[in-house]
C-alpha cells in the first residue's frame, strides 16, 4: 500500500506517494532542500526552475561520482581476485613441483 508523505523543499509543500521505510522519503527531501538553500546562498535569487536544474545537475555530478567509485572498486575486486587465481595456480603447481623433486 502507498502511504501519503508529505515533504517541504525550498518553502514548497509537496505531497507523495510513497512505499519506503519510514522517513526515507524524508531524508531525500531535506537532502534535496539543502542542495537547494547551498545554491541560494551562492547565486542570490534565482527562479526556482533554475535552481531546480543546477540542484539536478549537482545531484547527478555526485550520483555519477559514487558510480566511477563502485566501478573502480569492482575493477580492482576483479584485479585482485584474478591475481588470488594467479597465486593459486602458482602455489599448487610450485607443491606438484617440489613433489616431484622430493620423489
Amino acid at each position: 500500500m502507498l502511504d501519503t508523505v508529505e515533504v517541504r523543499v525550498h518553502g514548497q509543500v509537496f505531497k507523495m506517494r510513497a512505499n519506503y521505510e519510514e522517513g526515507y522519503i524524508e531524508r531525500i527531501a531535506e537532502y534535496v532542500d539543502g542542495i537547494l538553500a547551498q545554491l541560494s546562498r551562492s547565486f542570490g535569487s534565482q527562479p526556482g526552475h533554475r535552481l531546480a536544474v543546477m540542484a539536478a545537475i549537482q545531484i547527478a555530478d555526485t550520483l555519477f561520482q559514487e558510480k566511477a567509485k563502485n566501478d573502480a572498486r569492482s575493477v580492482r575486486q576483479e584485479e585482485t581476485e584474478e591475481v588470488e587465481a594467479i597465486l593459486s595456480r602458482l602455489i599448487v603447481d610450485s607443491d606438484r613441483l617440489l613433489g616431484q623433486d622430493n620423489k
